[in-house]
């Protein structure tokens, strides 16, 4: 019977090691997908947002899909609504503001990073500019003054996001972990 030298051993239990924890990066990339990372910090930090609070929003909002339309008419990356859309352009003073435009994801994160710091700046509280952001600011009024409940979709869209943000953290603070591991975005 032959018998292993220990360095083969240590060796062999380094690699499974480095495959184990390869696995779990790959595994978060697939639960929590990024895309569009320089443009997405990039307008976060020019409203004063946590990079990672709006990749956990488009998370949530989208899966990072740029083109997808809600059952409601909400509209890419970050599901802004035309109406919010036009809304966000006059004030941004953007003259040329159409549907269209929130396909793009340029002009959606630009345009959802704001409004998720206007949410932020009105409400003054994370998971109250949340359901803001999910359920109407006009709603959130409401709530806070005893009005209805909290849908429960609501309350779970809060948890989503909130769960998120240590991931999105992490792809942030160590941007090489996005580099080494495939994008399963289409």
């Amino acid at each position: 019977m032959r018998r292993f030298a220990p360095w083969r051993v240590r060796a062999g239990l380094v690699l499974l090691a480095l495959l184990a924890a390869y696995a779990v990066l790959v595994g978060l990339r697939i639960l929590y997908p990024i895309d569009h990372t320089e443009r997405l910090a990039g307008f976060a930090r020019r409203n004063g947002i946590d990079p990672a609070l709006v990749a956990s929003v488009v998370r949530c909002e989208s899966r990072f899909e740029a083109t997808v339309v809600s059952s409601r008419g909400a509209i890419g990356l970050m599901q802004i609504a035309p109406e919010t859309g036009g809304w966000i352009a006059e004030q941004l003073g953007v003259p040329d503001f159409t549907t269209d435009s929130l396909y793009d994801p340029d002009f959606n994160l630009r345009f959802g990073s704001w409004y998720l710091r206007y949410l932020l700046d009105r409400f003054g509280d994370r998971d109250e500019a949340l359901m803001a952001y999910n359920a109407g600011p006009s709603r959130v009024d409401g709530w806070l003054a005893g009005v209805g409940d909290v849908f429960p979709e609501t309350r779970a869209y809060v948890e989503r996001v909130v769960r998120g943000l240590p991931v999105y953290r992490l792809y942030f603070a160590f941007p090489w972990l996005l580099r080494i591991t495939p994008s399963l975005l289409i």
